[in-house]
């Protein structure tokens, strides 16, 4: 019997040993929020996970945004920026010296506390923390950017990382124009569910700044405390009795929230849009901060944890969902075990430095998941092979080509024949096309689904639905509604098949293009997790890099490297070159995005040319009612493509910064030689070739009317570019970098000449001219000279004489300024001692301590506005109906926001009594310094 219960005990001991080892920590992360600031010189949280958490190989600490109070990190001009990046540094050292991970999120106070100058103050926290964290430690996501960022935990836990502020963002911030891989909405949840659907068998740590649910103040939660007591709320000790009033506050903020409340409509659509991809899922637990509390919430099976008591401490509720709530200073810790058990513990942290382990439970085992319904179930099991045609009989949609004679008449006729045609297309098989291609992640945006795929060999291309799908490009409130229709009815307007015409006219030009092929992409299973996206469509497959063996680059790594280094350039006559195919075809979507740049290293230095992607609005034109109304009034730029360039500088309102930023340095004589060379280029044959690129079917409906038009456009294309040229010569911006420049402005002729040369880094001598270009004061008012970074000198020739206003803006560094001659100029730079006046004849100074004084935005063009006529109407029971005319105009200007005048001015006209009314409101901004005049 003895010996029975020896054995019995020894199996129990060898089965627990066994236990505990399958039930070791393969992963840890530790989750601290709202640390940004410090108590008494120290981090109290930050002192105290280092102490009691091992910060081992396999612990991630998570800082979950505003890690800076209360503006987030201020420009080093400023006497506290030390203070600020000390409060950094005690966050960046947590890892310091060990194999742990750091990851820094931002928050709404690291956006400038949700200010006007967020994105810089996000991308300078940034730069602090990879610059000064080490390999350990990211600032994720990058650029301002809204994510999602996915970060592998271990094999069976991934992290999700995501910029709520970007969402919730009202100034500012990256979108299409920007380098982000995601830059709407759209494309971001898109991303998120490519994530959460490749890693669907494994636990998904959803992070972001902002809770999805909360029991704290911004969840809106109040109690009769604070309706009598509401002060209370900023400071524990001002117990001040306001009822009724002081219910104010509290009803208002639980019922609406302010933009960071959850309550807040812009916060409610965020979770909505989210939640919609996440809760696809059953493997995700969400984490944030923003609450200055400790909360653990588990609702509707999904586990919500708030770790947002760094440093600041507010209270919490109690709710139904809530587990575990804290109003006390710390931090929150999750631990996911071999055996798929997820651990969390919280901390409570005192002023002194005394930790306690307050709370502590197993909240889930992700050990059981159910397999999706579709995707990587498929994805996980042999491809089923399906037998390929090599060619079918397709339209590229069907749904355009039944319209009514009131459908055409109001939308127009457009290319309906055109997307309804059947023509002959190859089947793409995607295990064959290309030697074998693989999915590596989805595209798209509002309208289109693209994959990413990559041969065997690493080279990567694009497949694209030619088709869109504009319900997600519509509100949801007007989803299903005359709003979508027509919408979706206006896609009829693009041309299908129109980007196939566009190659053999760009390398007429010595433009790099990609040369597109269409096929139809069959419900195959080799497509996996993707497969319903493309299943049964008519899709175009482009080579994602045109140019062999190049380094190409996004427009913004393009304009930052040329900003970045004097020996850097572009090459500017093919870049417009470019831009006048882009007016002779119609295309006037070409933004930011829509180009990549391709790189000649010259030996010292490199210059960019570009390489235009996506041509989807080639060709685009309505002759429905509708977009001719819609055009006129609230998007000018949709002129349509006809014989006749019709406006030609507002067609171009989506390129308005790259066109400045990319073409300052082309005087008239080359924009006119240039653009005779182009109409050269593009002969007569040429145009018939690329034309019967189309399909033959194709070009059998609209061939010849195609043609003509582009015969039209391009035999008006001097008079029209010189047009856009007057235009955009009216005010130039011409940049220094982030090296010491000279500036040097003086008179030829007629004109005002600009050059601007190197200057050698240790003795300042000049070495090669970087810029020069005259300026006839007939066409241009006004010329901005930024030096940006670096010590610079702007010299400005006695004899230099001009009606042409300069504006020159010092930036970082030490900068000198020799204002000689006779022309009007403004001089703005900060008031430090390392600038330096020589002269200032006819100068204002409009010097400051302010560091924005130097700021330079390549994006912050705006056109003046002027409508005419508006018409008025009116009823009173004397006069009885009124009717009138009346106009708007706005105008804009340097730093005066929100514009620098507006002139209104009305009509009425009573038929029945002959009375009368004019009523005229004019605002003039910054008319006397900052003084603003108002005219009513």
């Amino acid at each position: 019997m003895k010996h029975l219960l020896a054995l019995i005990a020894c199996t129990t001991l060898l089965v627990n040993i066994s236990a505990a080892q399958n039930d070791s920590v393969q992963t840890r992360i530790v989750l601290i929020g709202d640390a940004g600031s410090l108590k008494n010189g120290r981090h109290p949280v930050v002192s105290a996970v280092r102490s009691r958490i091992p910060l081992d190989s396999i612990t991630t600490v998570l800082f979950l945004g505003d890690n800076l109070y209360t503006y987030g990190l201020p420009d080093d001009a400023y006497s506290y920026y030390n203070t600020a990046t000390a409060i950094l540094d005690s966050q960046i050292h947590i890892v310091a010296n060990t194999p742990a991970r750091a990851y820094f999120i931002p928050g709404n106070h690291d956006w400038d506390h949700e200010g006007p100058d967020g994105w810089n103050t996000v991308m300078r926290e940034q730069n602090y923390i990879d610059q000064h964290g080490g390999k350990n430690v990211q600032f994720y996501p990058k650029d301002g950017c809204p994510g999602p960022i996915e970060a592998d935990l271990g094999k069976d836990v991934v992290l999700v990382m995501m910029d709520s502020q970007w969402w919730l963002h009202l100034y500012d911030k990256p979108g299409i124009e920007s380098d982000c891989p995601y830059k709407t909405k759209e494309e971001v949840l898109n991303q998120l569910d490519d994530i959460v659907s490749k890693n669907s068998r494994k636990l998904i740590i959803f992070a972001t700044h902002h809770p999805f649910k909360s029991d704290g103040i911004h969840g809106g939660y109040f109690t009769l405390k604070q309706h009598i007591f509401p002060l209370t709320d900023w400071n524990p000790k001002l117990y001040i009795p306001l009822p009724i009033i002081g219910s104010i506050y509290p009803i208002t903020r639980g019922i609406f929230g302010t933009a960071q409340d959850l309550k807040h409509p812009a916060y409610q659509n965020m979770i909505r849009d989210i939640n919609k991809v996440l809760q696809e899922h059953p493997n995700v637990i969400y984490t944030a901060g923003h609450e200055h509390d400790l909360q653990l919430i588990q609702d509707s099976s999904y586990t919500y944890i708030i770790s947002g008591s760094g440093t600041n401490k507010t209270r919490v509720s109690k709710s139904k969902h809530q587990l575990y709530g804290s109003a006390e200073n710390g931090f929150a810790t999750m631990e996911i075990m071999k055996n798929k058990n997820v651990k969390v513990a919280f901390y409570e942290v005192k002023d002194s430095g005394e930790v306690n382990k307050t709370y502590e439970k197993v909240v889930w085992n992700f050990s059981k998941l159910p397999l999706p319904d579709s995707g990587l179930a498929t994805a996980t099991v042999t491809p089923v092979e399906i037998p390929f045609e090599d060619s079918v009989l397709v339209p590229a949609s069907e749904k355009y080509g039944n319209a009514s004679g009131l459908k055409k008449f109001i939308f127009g006729s457009n290319y309906r024949d055109e997307w309804s045609t059947k023509i002959k297309l190859k089947v793409f098989n995607l295990r064959k096309e290309k030697g074998g291609l693989k999915v590596v992640s989805i595209g798209g945006g509002k309208q289109t689904t693209s994959l990413r795929l990559q041969d065997k060999n690493g080279k990567e291309w694009t497949l694209r639905t030619i088709d869109k799908n504009p319900e997600k490009a519509v509100p949801e409130a007007l989803r299903g509604s005359i709003a979508q229709e027509i919408v979706s009815d206006m896609i009829s307007a693009s041309h299908p098949y129109g980007a196939l015409a566009v190659p053999d006219l760009a390398k007429a030009l010595h433009v790099p293009v990609a040369t597109p092929e269409y096929f139809f992409v069959p419900d195959d299973p080799a497509f996996g997790i993707y497969r319903s996206r493309v299943a049964n469509t008519v899709c175009m497959l482009e080579d994602r890099d045109p140019v062999p063996s190049a380094d190409t680059k996004s427009t913004q790594k393009v304009m930052a490297k040329i900003l970045e280094d004097n020996d850097n350039r572009v090459d500017q006559p093919m870049f417009l070159r470019a831009r006048l195919l882009d007016i002779l075809i119609g295309d006037w979507d070409r933004h930011f995005d829509q180009w990549k740049w391709a790189t000649r290293d010259t030996g010292k230095g490199k210059v960019y040319y570009p390489v235009p992607r996506d041509r989807d609005q080639a060709f685009f034109g309505s002759d429905g009612k509708l977009i001719k109304l819609v055009s006129s009034v609230l998007l000018p730029y949709l002129k349509g493509f006809s014989a006749d360039i019709k406006d030609v500088n507002w067609f171009n309102w989506e390129e308005r910064d790259l066109d400045r930023f990319f073409l300052n340095r082309l005087d008239k004589q080359r924009w006119i030689n240039i653009t005779d060379s182009f109409q050269h280029a593009i002969t007569d044959s040429l145009i018939t070739v690329a034309v019967h690129k189309m399909p033959p079917a194709i070009v059998a409906i609209d061939g010849d009317e195609i043609i003509a038009k582009l015969k039209g456009r391009r035999d008006q294309m001097m008079d029209k570019a010189m047009e856009y040229y007057r235009f955009l010569s009216k005010s130039v911006t011409v940049l220094g970098t982030n090296d010491k420049e000279y500036f040097k402005v003086t008179t030829s002729n007629d004109s005002l000449q600009v050059s601007v040369f190197k200057r050698n880094k240790k003795t300042l001598k000049l070495e090669s001219q970087m810029y020069e270009r005259k300026f006839d004061p007939k066409i241009t008012k006004e010329i901005l000279l930024y030096g940006l970074n670096d010590d610079d000198y702007f010299d400005i020739d006695e004899a230099a004489n001009s009606g042409i206003v300069l504006r020159i803006i010092g930036g970082k560094g030490g900068d000198t300024f020799n204002i000689r001659g006779s022309v009007r100029n403004y001089l703005y730079d900060m008031n430090t001692t390392d600038n330096y006046i020589v002269s200032d004849n006819k100068s204002r100074i409009r010097t400051s301590s302010d560091p924005h004084v130097n700021d330079y935005s390549p994006v912050n063009f705006k056109y003046n506005l002027f409508h005419f006529p508006q018409l008025n109407f009116g009823y009173n029971a004397e006069d009885r109906f009124l009717v009138g005319l009346g106009f708007m105009k706005r105008t804009f200007g340097f730093r005066k926001e929100p514009f620098s005048t507006e002139q209104k001015l009305s009509t009425l006209y009573a038929f029945n009594s002959g009375a009368y009314q004019l009523k005229y409101n004019g605002q003039f901004n910054h008319v006397f310094g900052t003084t603003d005049l108002v005219v009513n």
